[in-house]
């Protein structure tokens, strides 16, 4: 009786609202996530790298949605800044400079290739192009022959997951749309091609179309850890690649992943769930909109009315439940209400709200 209570409270809000009710959504959840937003540094106070990368990304989104260009300096700034960032160690006699968006963590690397390649497509300016080709350079330094290929997680040839390859395959595949060219005497065609291959026979997405989180040392899939962004990159990368190469199963598949995800991922009341939510840390925080901003780009391409039905779901769940009615702040579970207020929830429930803009524009 809950349940159907609740989807009944959801679904009266979805009938009501629409493009300019989602749009006051995000401009909102902005005005609060830029209150964290230092100037000096380019991130984010509250989160830490890989997260801002994913901020500006949502920025973007938010700005090709709208038309706004009220972030295009802020968008700036980071890049600028950060393209020579000196990374804060607890001795401070250990901090060193990341150059070019390069650091110790390869999917780190794969977050800002996006981002930055997004940049260029939202403002033309060829520099946000080239620092992607750059640090694409470094990321594709991680593959080798070990457990038959892919990308490792971290230096030096540490773990072999999902998160990364699904970030390596699209961000060569995006590469490869934009103008194409070469690394490491390999196209970036090839790159996503060798990376798909490798990730599909790698088992890590299972036979009921859930993406595993990796490998273990003996290139072992480890069973039963399902975070909602590894199910959501993937969906992008599968779209990419079938505006390429035109073949069905790739959108198939896509669906497949999809729909298992918005099917089993979630609570009782239909709204997307992580694991161990409510204890989840910085980095956990973020996967949700990571999710949502790559369903809606699914169904961008390929329209369904359950995509639609879903996102419109828990952006409402999101406004009416998550959030602080005083200050505007999102909690990290999409349908209660939590204390804990950040950067990177709040910028999770604005991929949420930018995929509402889509599906209702």
């Amino acid at each position: 009786m809950k349940r159907i209570i609740i989807f009944l409270f959801v679904f009266t809000l979805i009938s009501c609202n629409n493009n300019s009710t989602y749009k006051q959504y995000a401009t909102t959840t902005i005005d609060t996530l830029q209150k964290w937003y230092d100037e000096e540094t380019g991130l984010y106070k509250t989160t830490s790298w890989w997260n801002a990368a994913n901020i500006i990304t949502a920025l973007i989104d938010y700005s090709q949605i709208t038309g706004s260009d009220k972030y295009l300096k802020v968008i700036d700034n980071t890049f600028e800044i950060c393209k020579e960032f000196e990374v804060q160690m607890p001795n401070p006699d250990e901090n060193w400079i990341c150059t070019n968006y390069i650091n110790d963590y390869y999917d780190d690397e794969g977050w800002w290739i996006l981002a930055w390649i997004k940049a260029y497509d939202l403002t033309n300016d060829n520099k946000y192009l080239k620092m992607a080709k750059i640090t694409f350079s470094d990321m594709a330094l991680g593959w080798d022959s070990v457990c038959g290929g892919g990308v490792y997680w971290k230096k030096p040839n540490i773990g072999k997951s999902a998160v990364q390859n699904e970030l390596f395959m699209l961000s060569a595949l995006r590469l490869h749309q934009r103008d194409g060219g070469e690394v490491l005497g390999k196209t970036y065609l090839a790159w996503a091609e060798d990376t798909f291959q490798w990730f599909i026979n790698s088992g890590m997405v299972t036979e009921n179309y859930l993406v595993e989180n990796g490998l273990n040392k003996n290139c072992e899939v480890s069973r039963g850890s399902f975070y909602t962004y590894n199910q959501g990159i993937i969906l992008s990368a599968l779209v990419e690649y079938y505006k390429i190469i035109n073949e069905n199963f790739l959108i198939e598949l896509a669906h497949e992943i999809a729909n298992a995800t918005i099917s089993n991922l979630v609570y009782e009341d239909g709204v997307l769930r992580d694991l161990k939510e409510p204890d989840l840390n910085g980095d956990a925080s973020q996967f949700k909109g990571i999710f949502m901003r790559n369903l809606a780009y699914l169904h961008s391409f390929d329209p369904k009315e359950n995509y639609k039905d879903f996102i419109l779901l828990n952006a409402d769940s999101i406004w009416n439940l998550a959030r602080n009615k005083e200050t505007n702040e999102i909690g990290v579970v999409w349908n209660s209400f939590s204390e804990r207020a950040d950067a990177s929830c709040q910028s999770s429930a604005l991929d949420a709200f930018n995929a509402a803009l889509i599906v209702t524009n």
